[in-house]
């Protein structure tokens, strides 16, 4: 029989098919590494060789570095899939990721010497402060970067030395300018002593009169637009709504394990949790908000892409709807997992349950640049026709 689809459609299906079946074994493992990542503060060294495997730190890297450059919605609904299994592990898929795309632009011969290792990861941190010093053939640099996300797997970090404090905002005046550091040449400062998201091993890193030459160094100053596979849609947003996609899967997660509990949960003197029609009431509205609130996201996601792809790219209402759905997928998702750590009573205190690390995970998360509850304000001031400064969108 004859192929309906043209030959280099039915291979990308193919190359697609067999990269969403890897993530759903690995997905599965993570599943069931989970509270071992949340004790250990870092994903285990074996778990990592076979996510590098599969390729998932590569899904946005562009082509011509041997990634995946996958579509934005497929993307994001593997991380969600990862979130849902562990929180931390989707979030440094999702930061790991979109830092690849740097790789568009740095000069060729930074990504091609970065990327063309397999094992390659890059990891990034705002700076506490920093010194430059020209020097010959490069700069002598001295600082302190902090909440590096997959400290302990990468193995390249991405030094920002401007202005503005950190890689997921770039505003349309500012020249971000970065220094890309094998992580062997600096200090390592263990200080994620925290109880969200712990796994992320989010943690500092310093240099003192490190060489940096100059061809490991680049500018970014294309207001974070990210040219290749997604039309000049701003990194800003990446992130955005990679996280948001995280907090809507550890928030799923969340609602499926207090469906388990509540069938067979019985507080003293009360019937079974599920029979009880206050519970009820809060479950159809917990999964009332969770559908809601990825149905704005999906939407909005969609529309941007679609604007994306005209003349004029982005439209501003895109960016800032997208900007506004993401926070607000953020935020519900808390209000969700809130939902069910109390449902589920004292079960849910101990460190070990599933809905006291979710509970612990999405308040880490709501902590984040991209949760934060002003950027209610940047699409407020939009939609009433004022100017907003905000560089989030």
């Amino acid at each position: 029989m004859a192929h309906l689809l043209p030959a280099n459609i039915l291979i990308y299906a193919e190359r697609k098919y067999i990269l969403i079946s890897k993530a759903e074994k690995l997905i599965t493992k993570v599943r069931s590494a989970s509270l071992s990542i949340s004790q250990n503060r870092s994903i285990p060294g074996s778990l990592i060789d076979e996510l590098v495997g599969s390729d998932m730190f590569r899904l946005l890297l562009p082509k011509r570095f041997n990634g995946q450059q996958l579509d934005l919605l497929e993307y994001l609904e593997i991380i969600q899939g990862f979130a849902q299994a562990d929180g931390s592990t989707g979030w440094c898929l999702n930061q790991n990721n979109v830092l690849s795309t740097f790789a568009g632009v740095m000069p060729k011969p930074l990504a091609d010497e970065i990327w063309s290792d397999k094992r390659s990861i890059l990891a990034n941190g705002p700076p506490v402060w920093f010194e430059i010093k020209k020097s010959k053939g490069g700069y002598k640099l001295s600082g302190e970067w902090r909440l590096s996300s997959g400290f302990s797997h990468a193995n390249w970090l991405l030094a920002l030395v401007s202005e503005n404090d950190t890689a997921q905002t770039l505003p349309s005046t500012t020249t971000a300018q970065y220094m890309v550091i094998p992580k062997s040449q600096i200090e390592p400062i263990y200080d994620w002593n925290v109880n969200g998201l712990r796994g992320t091993g989010s943690n500092s890193f310093k240099a003192d009169n490190l060489f940096v030459p100059e061809n490991r160094t680049f500018k970014d100053s294309d207001a974070g637009k990210v040219t290749e596979a997604f039309n000049g849609i701003n990194r800003s947003i990446l992130f955005a709504s990679g996280f948001a996609f995280v907090a809507l899967g550890i928030s799923r997660a969340s609602l499926d394990e207090t469906f388990k509990i509540a069938r067979k949960k019985r507080p003293q003197g009360k019937s079974l949790l599920r029979d009880q029609e206050l519970i009820q009431n809060q479950i159809g509205q917990a999964e009332a908000i969770w559908r809601s609130s990825k149905a704005l996201l999906v939407e909005s996601i969609t529309d941007l892409i679609e604007s994306s792809k005209t003349e004029k790219g982005p439209a501003v209402d895109d960016r800032i709807a997208v900007r506004l759905a993401s926070t607000h997928a953020i935020r519900s998702a808390a209000h969700v997992v809130d939902t069910t750590y109390n449902i589920c009573g004292s079960h849910a205190v101990y460190n070990s349950n599933p809905i006291h690390i979710r509970f612990q995970d999405i308040h880490a998360l709501t902590q984040q640049i991209q949760g934060r509850v002003e950027h209610y304000s940047t699409a407020g001031q939009h939609l009433l026709g004022i100017k907003t400064e905000s560089p989030f969108f």
